[in-house]
């Protein structure tokens, strides 16, 4: 199983008026950004079999992006397991479900995303850091993970635009 962990892109700055700090949109250069890095996306992985997203505004935009760029027309998932705060039991729960689908996106915040990738690894630490609109890959056999997965590639948003150029 490939799993692939993205970070929502740049969102409106938190204390914006107006914008409620939990729930902001992505800005007009992250919506850019993210076009440009899901060509990246597209040359790397093609599709999805599922998408996971945050329920928030910015993850789930980051999720259409991505998803339109790699012809996804499935249903994007929403769960606020993948929230920060989620305990990483709960989110594991949720994700066993999809084992029968090989390429599993999942778009959130960090720090969760760093905790879920380290955990994912073997790691108990935080010690995987994704920047706005930066993914992984992660082979796994299973989800909840019975051993450690594999890290394929871990790329910045920027790398991600240079691949889709």
């Amino acid at each position: 199983m490939e799993v692939y962990i993205l970070r929502h892109g740049e969102a409106i700055a938190t204390g914006t008026p107006g914008y409620p700090n939990d729930d902001r949109p992505l800005t007009e250069d992250g919506i850019e950004k993210l076009t440009e890095a899901a060509k990246g996306i597209k040359r790397l992985v093609d599709s999805f079999d599922v998408i996971i997203s945050s329920p928030l505004i910015r993850a789930l935009d980051t999720a259409k992006i991505t998803a339109e760029a790699c012809g996804y027309n499935k249903k994007i998932q929403s769960t606020e397991y993948m929230l920060v705060g989620s305990p990483m039991r709960s989110l594991f729960n949720f994700l066993k479900d999809y084992n029968n689908k090989n390429k599993i996106l999942l778009v959130g915040h960090e720090p969760h995303l760093g905790y879920l990738a380290s955990f994912m690894l073997g790691i108990e630490e935080h010690v995987i850091e994704f920047k706005k609109g930066g993914m992984c890959r992660i082979d796994i056999p299973k989800l909840p993970p019975e051993k450690s997965g594999r890290l394929i590639w871990l790329l910045t948003q920027k790398q991600l635009i240079t691949l889709g150029k």
